[in-house]
């Protein structure tokens, strides 16, 4: 009779411990990490996918370097000697 109680009482606190909410059941840390390390952002990770620079010719290759007389900027404003004209709004 004894082992029969025994028995129950087993089986009702195992059952009792299954719905118990986990903070209880537990003092582990609440913070779950399961990452083993930190990921790249975006240019990082976009470099490290880039081809490498294996042969010679890649690895000793200078820049290509532009001449900046060729690209001359178009002039956006000019000085006149003529007064200002005032510019309604449409609409």
């Amino acid at each position: 009779m004894m082992q029969i109680i025994s028995f129950l009482l087993a089986l009702l606190i195992a059952n009792a411990a299954a719905f118990a909410p986990f903070g209880v059941v537990s003092d582990r840390s609440r913070t779950i990490c399961f990452a083993k390390h930190a990921n790249d952002k975006g240019a990082k990770w976009a470099k490290s996918k880039r081809p490498k620079k294996s042969s010679p010719a890649d690895i000793n290759r200078k820049p290509v370097v532009y001449e900046l007389t060729s690209m001359v900027k178009p002039a956006e404003f000019t000085i006149s000697s003529e007064p200002a004209t005032s510019v309604a709004k449409s609409g």
